[in-house]
């Protein structure tokens, strides 16, 4: 079949991968749009077209009208205490007044916390600029001086003096008190730089011209008008200079930390704060030497996977791990992937799980226009667990697609609850300590390859890796720390996440610059955007708002999922979230807490039963999830732990999920990143895969599964290869029967 015009784009599906599809055992019907109806067809189109487009760059079946009409007001109920009935609220934004029970007063109130995320920014901004911003501050600042010291008429100073003095003071301050920099530098270079802009700043404010002691206030009216009078622009200067210094040195003199206040009624007061908190660990590989096959895999490791420096292609002017996160997410793009979309049934809730399926092309030319989708049986698969509040159009999570995809490896995307304008059919909306959607996906997906390579005669060899990033990570590690020898993978990866979420309670500097604009986005785009009649219906009033008021990930948690899921508090949701949340916290952070949760005798917990080679890839310098997510100062320890399987990959920088190479980082885009999750990959394809299967926690076959693709700027046009579209659609209708 020929493309309709010179912009379509023919993709044919090969056998091999309806042979996958077959193998999951999954029909290809969403439950919501299912119906019983016996008359039900498939619509055709000419040409033999199996998948329609149906916009938006979505490729799927044709669509069953009558099933969607039919499932269109289906509700489905929540059993409260009482064991009452109530119907799941209906998906969709809320406007502001229905968000306030239109109060005007309680809507004003909301609108003040918007200032939030925009004072972070201007700080954030500030912090990300300060290493180049005050060199240059400071010789201007220079020359100015040597132009006032060699001019008889020294007393004058321009507008332009001020702003660049403050400006170079605040940056010089930055410089000698931020974590980042003091970790990157040491303390004497932030030191020496705000020394000299505090004296030139101190020299700048005493050369003004001296005004009147009547004259401190500039009146714009006559004497009796009433009118206020304006401060002087060299007292507000003077001011200002002290100010910063004043604060400086504030900030300086508790560099060491401070304890919390137990007696406070919120949990974040009474975390001790650590100052300007620098890495006690060392950057590098940990693992096991006493467990064979790790030993095996960290020999096989590339030393660029784990170590990245300027000498291994680092960008060598990004020089802090803000902007080594930062930088990458605003200057780097890749193009759309094409998947095809397909949902399993989690049988504990119902739920119905996304995974988008990225098949790889084959090399073969078949023209202009043609590409044909395969999937091949000896190329790892990697299941990918995004972000908070992603999905697969995250930038970070295309690149690994797109590498791995033409390298030959099948990539699958675990689509968080409710992400992606994803259908949620009951009331367990996402949180972050919930493993069983990875169980299931991961079961499905090891007992496909499996069903496959039996029917082609021979055992399975093809690897299965987790790859999780950011929370997708925080959530990767908990599910193989707690699963143990039921985990459903064979390797795992987990890529800037935590294993003690709890020592990101008290990272004040994390909650200050980047959670603002995290939680307002995050908050606007899912709890507001979408679900806000379900927390709405389930919260007090006095919580829903503080919901809608918070500034940071963590109050946001407090106010929201700690409360709508029954958590103690947020303590025990971090403990429950983390995979090391149920040992003793390390560096006495919840010494002064006084309603901890109980913590097991084993010094490490649950972490000790992993029981598949699993990596973390941390960097130290991450500036939103802190290095003492690691969960300990120990880390050999740790990785001695248990049978060995756990691996440490902690870089010096990078950020978080960052890493950029080159002169021109949006040329290489997560290239760092993606690659050391396929080395890790690589070095474990050996490994004994062939574990006992264990039997799956409800019918599989009560999943169900819709195929769609998405995500193709150009326009594309799938048909079946192998198989007529007839038998195709035959097979669909007796998988669902």
């Amino acid at each position: 079949m020929t493309a309709s015009n010179t912009d379509d784009v023919v993709i044919q599906v090969d056998n091999s991968v309806q042979a996958f599809l077959e193998h999951l055992g999954l029909p290809l019907v969403h439950p919501l749009n299912y119906t019983s109806d016996e008359n039900q067809v498939f619509t055709s189109n000419n040409n033999g077209e199996l998948f329609s487009s149906v916009g938006e760059g979505v490729f799927e079946l044709p669509p069953i009208a009558a099933a969607l009409s039919t499932n269109a007001g289906k509700k489905y109920l929540l059993l409260t205490d009482n064991n009452e009935s109530l119907p799941t609220p209906f998906v969709g934004p809320m406007s502001s007044m229905e968000l306030h029970d239109h109060s005007l007063y309680e809507l004003a109130l909301t609108l003040t916390k918007v200032g939030a995320p925009l004072i972070a920014m201007g700080e954030l901004w500030l912090r990300l600029f300060a290493f180049y911003i005050c060199p240059v501050c400071l010789v201007w600042m220079l020359y100015r001086e040597i132009q006032r010291m060699s001019s008889v008429n020294n007393s004058s100073s321009s507008n332009k003096d001020i702003f660049i003095s403050i400006v170079g003071l605040a940056s010089s301050a930055v410089l000698f008190t931020d974590s980042l920099y003091v970790y990157e530098f040491g303390r004497l270079f932030g030191f020496s730089l705000w020394c000299v802009t505090t004296v030139l700043a101190i020299r700048l404010a005493l050369s003004l011209r001296a005004v009147p002691p009547n004259s401190a206030v500039t009146n714009t009216t006559s004497k009796g008008s009433g009118k206020i009078g304006v401060p002087n622009k060299n007292v507000l200067y003077q001011s200002a200079v002290f100010i910063c210094v004043f604060t400086t040195v504030v900030v300086y003199l508790q560099s060491n930390g401070h304890v919390g206040n137990p007696h406070s009624n919120t949990i974040l007061h009474q975390m001790p704060h650590p100052g300007i908190d620098l890495p006690t660990i060392e950057p590098g590989l940990y693992y096991s030497k006493s467990n064979p096959l790790v030993s095996t895999i960290a020999s096989n490791l590339k030393e660029s996977a784990y170590t990245y420096d300027v000498q291994h292609g680092a960008t060598p002017y990004l020089v802090s791990g803000d902007q080594r996160t930062g930088i990458p997410f605003i200057v780097n793009s890749v193009e759309d992937q094409q998947y095809m979309r397909v949902y399993v049934t989690n049988p504990s809730d119902g739920e119905h799980l996304a995974l988008d399926i990225a098949f790889p092309f084959d090399d073969f030319n078949y023209g202009a226009g043609k590409k044909k989708l395969i999937h091949d049986s000896m190329k790892p698969v990697y299941l990918v667990l995004h972000g908070l509040n992603g999905g697969s159009h995250e930038e970070y999570v295309k690149d690994l697609v797109k590498r791995r995809r033409a390298e030959g490896s099948t990539v699958v995307v675990l689509i968080a609850r409710g992400m992606m304008d994803t259908k949620m059919s009951g009331w367990n909306v996402f949180h972050g300590a919930r493993t069983g959607d990875v169980d299931i996906a991961a079961r499905a997906l090891k007992r496909g390859l499996t069903s496959l390579a039996e029917s082609q005669g021979r055992p399975r060899r093809q690897v299965l890796v987790g790859v999780g990033y950011s929370m997708g990570a925080i959530i990767l590690s908990n599910y193989v720390a707690r699963s143990g020898e039921h985990c459903s993978l064979d390797a795992a990866i987990a890529v800037s996440g935590g294993l003690d979420m709890r020592q990101n309670l008290n990272f004040h500097r994390s909650m200050r610059l980047w959670q603002p604009m995290l939680t307002f986005g995050l908050r606007d785009d899912m709890l507001i955007g979408k679900y806000a009649r379900f927390y709405k219906q389930k919260l007090t009033r006095g919580q829903f708002l503080r919901m809608l008021r918070t500034t940071s990930v963590s109050a946001l948690d407090v106010e929201a999922i700690v409360t709508y899921n029954s958590f103690d508090d947020l303590v025990h949701y971090y403990s429950e979230m983390s995979a090391m949340g149920d040992r003793i916290a390390s560096f006495g952070l919840l010494d002064s807490y006084s309603n901890s949760s109980v913590c097991v005798a084993d010094e490490w917990g649950r972490i000790a039963n992993t029981s598949v080679p699993f990596a973390v890839l941390q960097a130290l310098d991450d500036p939103l999830v802190g290095w003492r997510t690691v969960g300990t100062d120990r880390p050999q320890e740790l990785v001695d732990s248990g049978k060995g399987n756990v691996m440490l990959l902690l870089t010096k920088a990078g950020g978080h999920v960052g890493w950029p190479l080159g002169l021109n980082p949006a040329a290489y885009s997560w290239k760092w990143m993606s690659d050391s999750v396929r080395d890790f990959a690589l070095a474990a394809e050996g490994i004994t895969i062939h574990r006992n299967d264990d039997e799956f926690d409800g019918n599989m076959e009560g999943g169900r599964v819709r195929s769609r693709l998405y995500g193709s700027q150009a326009k594309f046009k799938f048909i079946a290869v192998k198989l007529s579209q007839e038998e195709f659609c035959q097979r669909s209708i007796n998988n669902m029967t």
